[in-house]
């Protein structure tokens, strides 16, 4: 007949002294001690993203000319030399895919211009932010009510059904 040490149900010494240093309190499921990511690292993993995102879809990184013309229209935004510089823009390089740009180029006088860049923004428009897509509805309100061209007119008023 075993001995009360002998029983094989009987946790030993060393399992004993575990449970009395843990508390009964306390979760044992540490998933409230998990990493939370801070606002530096979900901006450098959206940041990361975007670049894996341009290497696969192929698009390439733009010439610096590029980027200095697209600047140039910024600058002469309201002056005389808008249309012109607009103008050379789309000779050298179409319409251009910046959200800021084709706002701006809204004001161009040429209706031509004007309809080109509405269809690309109306492409662009679901890549947008809330507020960029409100500031959009309302520019397209303001060329809607402005234009003397028909067809522009009835293009603009489309594209405001749809937003």
């Amino acid at each position: 007949m075993g001995t009360f040490d002998d029983r094989e149900d009987r946790p030993s010494w060393s399992e004993i002294d575990k449970r009395k240093d843990r508390s009964n309190h306390l979760k044992t499921d540490k998933s409230e001690f998990t990493h939370r990511p801070s606002v530096q690292e979900e901006w450098a993993k959206k940041q990361y993203l975007k670049e894996i995102d341009k290497l696969f879809t192929g698009r390439k990184e733009e010439p610096a000319e590029q980027k200095k013309a697209r600047k140039a229209i910024a600058q002469h935004y309201g002056s005389g030399k808008f249309n012109s510089t607009v103008n050379q823009y789309i000779k050298k390089y179409d319409v251009p895919r910046d959200w800021g740009t084709l706002i701006l180029m809204l004001d161009h006088k040429d209706v031509k211009i004007v309809m080109k860049t509405l269809d690309t923004l109306r492409e662009l428009v679901h890549e947008s932010s809330a507020a960029e897509k409100e500031g959009f509805k309302s520019r397209v309100k303001i060329v809607a009510m402005t234009t003397d061209n028909d067809a522009l007119q009835e293009r603009a008023e489309e594209l405001l059904k749809e937003l």
